[in-house]
């Protein structure tokens, strides 16, 4: 129960808003399970009606001895019952009438299609709640990991968020869509099951009950081999998933070293373990069921052996039998829910963990709103570590608005940390970064980011169409403004060229393009965005060199009356800054012109040597 309690307790605020529709399957649930011991008073009606041995003139005449309150009460609310309904039921040795007819036809249809229709309506209403419970949950978990920093995600593999997106959600929807609905169902299927066999005979339904705990001990075993076997179930699933990323995102390399074998070898294997733990799972939940049903066939043995020990009628064998099989099959889909819960617990937990996490990058309470970049971009004594590894020391710099600068080191020289810092993706350890004079921290991060466009070597396109990708980098942009930026960008021929023009998809990260065109296309998004702070950061480095000049050409536009900051590799494409920082360790060993830093011969001459620049 204490699983239970933790799942009830975690869904609730997303069960609010369907709170109508739940009650309403609770309550058909109710009366599904309340049906149960409708059935078996009916059986037991008409049984001794039918018998010789029992009929009675009297038609309220019952099968357990009045002398209590309890058996009173029962005794008078049955036979006011039975006097409505007498004349359309048959009996033996009576003649029979049209209504008995009638009613001997429609008595147990009638039971059943109420069962049926309280079963359906039960479970067409928690899944109706279930679904929509689930999709709000996966859509908080999906805003809450686009909140969290980029810290959190270079921790994290991309197969354990897919797996807490759509597994771990799926484990807790078959809980809810089913299990809630035995939770209320089967419960109740056995008070009124357990009631009318005491109705009937309530020394023998209390001798029957004593092997009711002997069901108990086996639930609560297999279920805690349910969640074991279901968390290891999971961290099989994540490293499949994982690997599956891997390898598609990595196809090239994969095929380029032949290294389909040994990624399918590894697949099978972690499969192998996703079965493994499966299988262990299902055995937990399975077995459960037949030693219940064993048990319960004890129960029946001893029932035949009592009811010929003391001479009672067939009827009474008939339906204790029956209410003997209608009590252990509830307790016997409650078994299996436990399972259920032990298992949906697992999935609960990971994402309770998720939507646990909060961003390392929080604004404050009240931001300064930030609309217009006027002045300077200001680095004041910054240093930042990634873990233990020290990335920026004491680093200062002061870009005013219209400078073009770039920026060049050695890999690891924190060239992309001052960028990321710049977006504040992260924030310094120490010191501070400005624009106009307001510290970043001090800002509406939309604001200040909305200020500023990205163009980077790893372009980032989605499966949308050619227009729709170009138009992320500004809402609400006219078709005209995407195909403007278009042209501006030296991307209109090719796009027209393309099958649906505009209008064509190009498939996930763009694949259907060009490394040239697909960098095109993000310098369009910077130019449709139209900020005053334009970020390049190696933004020609992957491209050859006839791309190059065309992505070059459309850059170079793109520059005109912005503040640059471009992070280069290739420093031919530094030619036209304005100033030129070379970092080393996180610090700026050298600043100055093109040429200046040529003339004096120090490590930016070293670095232009080997790329072939001389002057």
């Amino acid at each position: 129960m204490h699983k239970l309690k933790q799942i009830f307790i975690f869904i609730a605020p997303y069960l609010k808003p369907y709170w109508g529709r739940l009650l309403a399957g609770l309550f058909f649930g109710v009366l599904f399970g309340a049906s149960n011991g409708l059935v078996l008073w009916a059986t037991k009606m008409l049984l001794d009606r039918l018998d010789p041995k029992t009929i009675d003139a009297v038609a309220n005449t019952t099968s357990v001895d009045a002398g209590n309150w309890f058996t009173d009460k029962a005794a008078a609310i049955q036979t006011n019952v039975l006097g409505v309904i007498d004349p359309w039921l048959p009996r033996m040795g009576d003649e029979l009438t049209w209504l008995q007819i009638v009613g001997g036809l429609m008595i147990f249809p009638l039971l059943v299609g109420f069962r049926g229709s309280t079963k359906f309506l039960g479970a067409y209403c928690l899944a109706w709640a279930s679904e929509r419970v689930i999709n709000d949950l996966r859509v908080a978990v999906f805003r809450n990991l686009s909140r969290l920093s980029i810290r959190f995600f270079n921790k994290s593999t991309t197969g354990d968020l897919i797996t807490r997106i759509n597994g771990d959600a799926l484990l807790l929807q078959t809980c809810l869509s089913s299990g809630v609905g035995h939770l209320v169902a089967e419960p109740v299927a056995v008070i009124s099951v357990f009631t009318g066999l005491c109705l009937i005979d309530w020394q023998l339904t209390m001798s029957v009950l004593v092997l009711f705990p002997i069901c108990v001990v086996p639930i609560i075993f297999f279920g805690r081999k349910a969640r074991e076997a279901t968390r290891r179930k999971v961290e099989a699933n994540v490293n499949q998933s994982s690997l599956a990323v891997e390898m598609f995102s990595g196809m090239r390399v994969i095929k380029a070293f032949g290294l389909e074998g040994m990624r399918v070898d590894r697949f099978r294997e972690l499969s192998q373990q996703l079965i493994r733990q499966t299988m262990k799972t299902v055995r937990s939940r399975e077995i459960v069921g037949p030693l219940v049903e064993t048990v319960s066939m004890i129960g029946i043995g001893a029932l035949i052996l009592y009811v010929v020990y003391t001479n009672r009628s067939i009827p009474d064998l008939v339906v204790f039998f029956t209410g003997v099989l209608m009590f252990y099959t509830p307790i016997r889909k409650l078994a299996r829910w436990h399972v259920q819960i032990e298992e949906a617990s697992i999935g609960a937990h990971r994402l309770m963990n998720v939507l646990g996490e909060k961003p390392d990058i929080l604004e404050q309470e009240t931001p300064k709103n930030f609309k217009s970049f006027e002045k300077k971009i200001q680095w004041s004594g910054v240093s930042f570590a990634y873990e233990d590894e020290q990335v920026i020391t004491d680093f200062h710099l002061s870009v005013p608005k219209g400078i073009k600068l770039g920026i060049v080191g050695e890999s690891g020289s924190g060239k992309s940390t001052l960028i990321n810092l710049l977006f504040r993706f992260h924030d310094p350890d120490a010191g501070s970064i400005q624009l106009d004079g307001y510290d970043l921290r001090e800002l509406c991060i939309p604001d200040f980011r909305g200020q500023m466009a990205l163009v980077s070597q790893e372009v980032v396109l989605f499966d949308l169409t050619v227009a729709e990708n170009i138009a992320l980098g500004q809402s609400g942009c006219s078709r005209e403004q995407v195909e403007q930026a278009a042209r501006h960008a030296h991307a209109h021929e090719f796009i027209i060229a393309l099958p649906d023009g505009y209008d064509t998809r190009i498939g996930e990260r763009g694949v259907t393009l060009s490394g040239g065109q697909r960098q095109r296309l993000a310098i369009a998004r910077a130019f449709v965005r139209n900020a005053p702070i334009l970020v390049l950061d190696e933004a020609t480095a992957s491209l050859d060199s006839k791309a190059e000049a065309e992505v070059q050409d459309a850059i170079d536009k793109l520059s005109e009356n912005r503040t640059v900051l471009c992070v280069a590799h290739r420093l031919s494409t530094l030619r036209s800054m304005d100033k030129i920082i070379v970092l080393s360790q996180g610090k700026t060993i050298e600043e100055g012109t093109f040429k200046e830093l040529l003339d004096k011969g120090g490590v930016f001459f070293g670095l232009a040597k080997a790329q072939g620049i001389t002057n």
